[in-house]
């Protein structure tokens, strides 16, 4: 790929994975039908199947059974030549649009997986939707509410692209800029399951 048109790619990328906050783009089928962009591969789950229900031991205290915190285990396919692994999960359900509820970047290309409740080594995290710190915020739809939650697994051509504690308008675009492949797995959580 020429170097001229790298900036316009990594900008419609950027663009794209910014949409998550306001609920379209990023995470759903590409918009652009680009190789850099549109390497999809397989993202699963040991616990969950796609569009199948998350266990509640990885809901908040609000739900019965859920443990604050905990990721569930995920497995993914990333392309050959990976650099880095980043993870974004959000809520497309949320009112008000899409809520973050995990950016994290800086796993090593190498790496296929992460275990139940993993604490990762060498990792860098974002600011997650409204707040102040950086790290995994569990899902917790309000009472009565079934909510989708979406772990988007990217391909990075480079090492972690953002600071431990960045924000999403900084996380998120820098993110799709190195993006050379991506892989999702949807999980739904809440309803009937609220104390």
């Amino acid at each position: 790929m020429s170097r001229d048109r790298r900036p316009m790619l990594a900008a419609a990328g950027a663009l794209a994975l910014a949409g998550t906050v306001g609920g379209c783009g990023l995470i759903g089928q590409p918009q652009n039908k680009s190789a850099e962009l549109s390497e999809w591969f397989t993202v699963t789950s040991p616990v969950f199947r796609d569009g199948g229900d998350l266990p509640p031991r990885y809901g908040c205290r609000t739900y019965s059974g859920g443990q604050d915190g905990k990721t569930p285990p995920l497995r993914w396919s990333a392309p050959a030549g990976t650099k880095s692994i980043a993870i974004v999960m959000d809520d497309p359900d949320a009112s008000g649009g899409a809520r973050v509820h995990w950016v994290i970047a800086g796993i090593d290309g190498t790496v296929n997986e992460i275990v139940e409740g993993a604490r990762l080594d060498r990792t860098v995290e974002g600011l997650t939707t409204g707040n102040e710190k950086a790290g995994y915020v569990p899902p917790c739809p309000p009472k009565g509410e079934r909510h989708r939650y979406r772990f988007t697994i990217y391909a990075l051509d480079e090492p972690a692209p953002f600071r431990n504690g960045a924000e999403l308008k900084d996380s998120l675009p820098a993110i799709a800029e190195h993006t050379v492949g991506r892989g999702r797995i949807t999980g739904n959580f809440g309803g009937e399951q609220a104390r």
